[in-house]
């Protein structure tokens, strides 16, 4: 029986420790010309615990060609066929019905990833950028163009994330050559205990909060039955 209350003492504690654990984040990512570098390492317990994902250089060949799918149909004697569908009151009601309950359930999953960004911290954030076009009036333009998108870009990251240090972000002109080039170096940091509860509560809202629409075409996309036999 000790040993019993001995082991799961033990569990306890070691489920504790990992809930208030913090995991440190380190991100970064580079792209000069055409090649692009991501770099994340994971640590935890100053470092006595790390993960690192490094994602090599990937360059794009200049003669390789994009892809393209193409779609077929399927046509009877190479004649489209035309269909006309009527709208009836109720289908109009069902899809308003519909749209109201996919916004809710946006704004619910929304809710709850919002509320873990708010504890994530971001211990560093730097992004730097050089830019031109060969031409200095266009280099000009662009340069305020980026200007503006960067600062709203961070103005978003900064309403989401618990930013505990002031971002530093710069956009470098080159009117001499032609050229974009950007770097992005931040460190996040949270509690392990904080990810899983979020977690769980994903797994639940997929779980129990599956939407329930009224719409024929709707239903039949979510697999639900019901409304088919309706």
């Amino acid at each position: 029986m000790k040993w019993i209350v001995m082991i799961l003492a033990i569990l306890i504690a070691v489920l504790l420790l990992l809930i208030f654990t913090k995991v440190r984040v380190h991100f970064t990512y580079k792209r000069i010309q055409k090649d692009d570098l991501i770099h994340m390492k994971m640590t935890a317990w100053h470092g006595l615990l790390h993960y690192t994902l490094k994602v090599p250089v990937i360059k794009k060949d200049d003669e390789s060609t994009a892809l393209i799918v193409e779609k077929e149909t399927d046509t009877m004697n190479d004649t489209e066929k035309k269909s006309t569908a009527k709208l009836t009151p109720e289908e109009f009601m069902n899809g308003l019905s519909d749209m109201r309950a996919l916004i809710h359930h946006i704004v619910d999953l929304h809710r709850i990833i919002r509320h873990f960004l708010g504890k994530v911290q971001v211990k560093e954030f730097a992004w730097h950028s050089m830019i031109g076009t060969k031409h200095a009036a266009q280099t000009g333009i662009l340069t305020g163009n980026c200007w503006a998108l960067k600062g709203s870009i961070i103005g978003l990251l900064t309403t989401y994330l618990n930013f505990r240090v002031m971002p530093s972000y710069t956009i470098t002109p080159d009117f001499y050559r032609k050229q974009a080039n950007t770097s992005i170096a931040c460190i996040l940091e949270f509690r392990v205990g904080q990810a899983i509860l979020t977690g769980i509560k994903l797994l639940r809202y997929w779980k129990g909060g599956k939407v329930k629409f009224k719409s024929k075409k709707l239903a039949k996309l979510t697999g639900d039955s019901n409304n088919q036999s309706m």
